[in-house]
């Protein structure tokens, strides 16, 4: 079969493999679509310090089974979205469904097990959802990112009349805010540097889309925010969520820091702020299901390039090089 193997840093390669052994536990699917992730973008470049090479990467994947385990309750054809957490079935979060926070826990394509860059993969049957009649496979391939901006939004608490602020308009970022707005935020903003983003985050339905080139307008947005999510995640924007939080708000942080950041904790006690964390998510996935399912979101808009395998290791360089600023990448294999 063909794949894309990463070999090491900035090392991605077409390559020929063999398909993999499956277990009968397991199931083999045709990749259709995969997503590309920006900690993909993170794991080419060796950035990511969880990454293992080599790795073929990819993890927001759907495709049709092949082949079904004796012990597993799927049938080819099946057409099936990838949960592309890995997880040992004997530990207790397993068994509660928190798969996101057990020690073992890792994601396909990083670590240790083959990912979705590819024409086929093996996956654990606990890891494969059935597509609705609704979906496409791009729609499917983008319910895993929806899952990370539901669970963002979820642990900032907005519900019905609330002010949310997104910090950084990526492909999760433009989900959260409209993921927000699903739930009933009465006002939703989003800061970006990139223009182009933002003038796609208007025509969502954001009501403000804040540039921040010139840095980050805090005397204008100061106590403005029930919540602040996010997806930057430095030392300036959790600095810059502090400042927008209004009392009692929310900061979530979602992206992935680069090392570690200095909270002011006396500011953010003296407002009684929370500082949460939201890595991944759990084992169900039926709110972003649910919700690409209904078409409660704009996904089509986000997709600003669609590669073949064999097109994507160039097309990787030139995104590294800055050449390119894709916003979301589709793969067909």
């Amino acid at each position: 079969m063909k794949a894309l193997l990463l070999k090491g840093p900035r090392q991605l390669e077409l390559t020929e493999m063999p398909p993999a052994e499956m277990g009968p536990r397991q199931v083999r699917v045709r990749i259709r679509q995969v997503g590309v992730c920006g900690s993909d973008y993170s794991s080419i470049a060796g950035k990511l310090p969880f990454t293992r090479f080599p790795i073929v990467p990819g993890h927001e994947a759907a495709g049709e089974v092949i082949e079904a385990g004796a012990e597993t309750r799927w049938s080819p054809g099946a057409r099936v979205l990838l949960h592309p957490i890995l997880c040992r079935r004997d530990e207790a979060e397993f068994a509660r469904g928190e798969v996101h926070h057990s020690d073992s826990t890792e994601v396909l394509g990083v670590v240790s097990r083959n990912g979705a860059y590819a024409e086929e993969v093996v996956v654990e049957d606990y890891m494969l959802r059935p597509m609705t009649a609704a979906m496409d496979f791009e729609a499917a391939a983008m319910v895993e990112p929806v899952a990370v901006a539901v669970r963002a939004v979820r642990e900032g608490a907005v519900g019905p009349g609330s002010r949310a602020l997104v910090l950084g308009a990526g492909n999760i970022g433009l989900l959260a805010v409209q993921v927000a707005r699903v739930f009933g935020a009465a006002r939703v903003a989003v800061t970006d540097v990139l223009p182009e983003r933002l003038e796609l985050a208007a025509a969502l339905g954001v009501d403000k889309p804040i540039d921040v080139r010139a840095g980050f307008p805090a005397a204008r947005l100061e106590k403005q925010f029930d919540a602040v999510i996010d997806g930057v995640a430095t030392e300036g924007t959790v600095r810059d969520a502090l400042t927008a939080c209004a009392r009692g708000g929310r900061i979530v942080v979602y992206g992935v820091p680069a090392g570690d950041i200095t909270f002011p904790l006396k500011g953010a006690f003296s407002k009684d702020v929370r500082l949460i964390t939201s890595r991944l998510y759990d084992a169900d996935f039926e709110p972003a299901i649910r919700l690409v399912d209904e078409g409660k979101l704009r996904l089509k808009e986000l997709i600003t390039h669609r590669l073949r395998l064999e097109e994507a290791p160039p097309f990787f360089a030139r995104a590294l090089d800055g050449e390119i600023k894709p916003l979301k990448v589709m793969i067909s294999p």
